[in-house]
């Protein structure tokens, strides 16, 4: 079996071909999507397992349209979990283990952020769970560190109660790990803990935000208070983020303090999700007159597709004003090279 990675990126027309050549046409070209799907699966999982192209491609087939891929191996888990032991078992939980690594690299690339986002994965529980924690919890080699930040996400979606006391008490034990462990990784950690009803390690960030939000000079507080409201996004307490918000901009305002683009437009985001849909137009309309300026540095650029396609704004994409915005933001032609947020 080959041992688990975090798959490149393959071009999907370069893949099939490969797939068709290799394996022939029939396997592909003349059946529906889902029939591809499984020919593909069933020709890594029967297959000796052990060349890293086969899985890559196969990879890049199952998650180029991930309810399938998902249709799949959900189909599948329940006979492999009663018989990890035999080879074909072995090839599904590997193929499950990749595709599930492609599906969170590829959401996180996408630059967009919202609460749900991993929910397809619960389809595949319990092995989904198992798997992400184990990455988070027991890191092997060949995981990256600074990626466990990324599982989080995931691990919220597909685990949204309390898991067995044995894994609780290690998340608590990075989590109260200052001295080790990242800070982002235990802000992400805390915000999963308020999730599951232990409340004591977010509000210990809130403390010492709030406290250094009146220290220091007007950036570093405004700064400060943009942390705040991004710390409460991540608990999912839309309507507090929106107030601190509130606050970081008329700091702002009253300082001469030039927020970011990503501040507008995390300011809208909040504001979209408790309805609010006159603060977040005028938030949006902020983050589009700063695009809108051709001396922006190119880092702090958002993506066209994420106005268009973002969930959590999807309240303001029906007001009327929205067309104009996005207009003002990125002109008529279409340009997707710079980050989310």
């Amino acid at each position: 079996m080959v041992a688990p990675h975090e798959p490149p990126t393959w071009s999907l027309g370069a893949a099939l071909a490969t797939i068709v050549a290799t394996w022939g046409a029939g396997a592909t070209s003349q059946q529906p999507d889902a029939a591809k799907v499984a020919a593909a699966a069933e020709k890594w999982v029967t297959s000796d397992q052990v060349s890293r192209e086969h899985l890559d491609l196969t990879v890049t087939v199952m998650v180029a349209e991930p309810k399938l891929g998902i249709d799949w191996l959900a189909a599948q888990l329940p006979s492999a979990d009663k018989a990890p032991e035999l080879p074909r078992s072995k090839g599904v939980h590997g193929l499950c283990t990749h595709c599930v690594l492609e599906f969170l690299r590829r959401r996180h690339e996408s630059g967009v952020v919202f609460a749900g986002q991993y929910d397809d994965l619960r389809r595949l529980q319990p092995f989904v769970g198992k798997m992400l924690f184990g990455l988070l919890l027991e890191t092997p080699e060949w995981f990256p560190t600074t990626h466990r930040v990324r599982l989080v996400p995931a691990l919220r979606d597909v685990q949204p109660t309390l898991p067995d006391a044995q894994t609780l008490e290690a998340t608590i034990a990075i989590a109260d790990n200052a001295a080790i462990e990242p800070e982002d990784l235990r802000r992400a950690l805390a915000a999963m803990l308020w999730q599951w009803g232990r409340k004591q390690h977010a509000q210990a960030f809130i403390d010492a935000l709030q406290k250094a939000s009146s220290e220091g000079d007007a950036e570093e507080r405004v700064n400060t208070m943009l942390e705040l409201a991004d710390l409460h996004y991540q608990l999912r307490e839309y309507k507090t983020s929106a107030n601190a918000h509130r606050a970081a901009q008329a700091l702002a305002s009253s300082t001469k303090v030039e927020l970011r683009p990503n501040a507008w437009y995390a300011s809208a985001c909040v504001h979209a999700l408790i309805g609010d849909v006159e603060r977040g137009m005028a938030a949006l309309e902020k983050c589009a007159s700063m695009h809108a300026a051709p001396h922006l540095d190119e880092s702090l650029r958002l993506k066209r597709s994420l106005f268009e396609s973002d969930p959590e704004i999807a309240l303001l994409r029906k007001d009327e004003r929205f067309a104009g915005i996005l207009e003002l933001a990125f002109g008529k032609a279409k340009s997707d090279k710079a980050g989310g947020r």
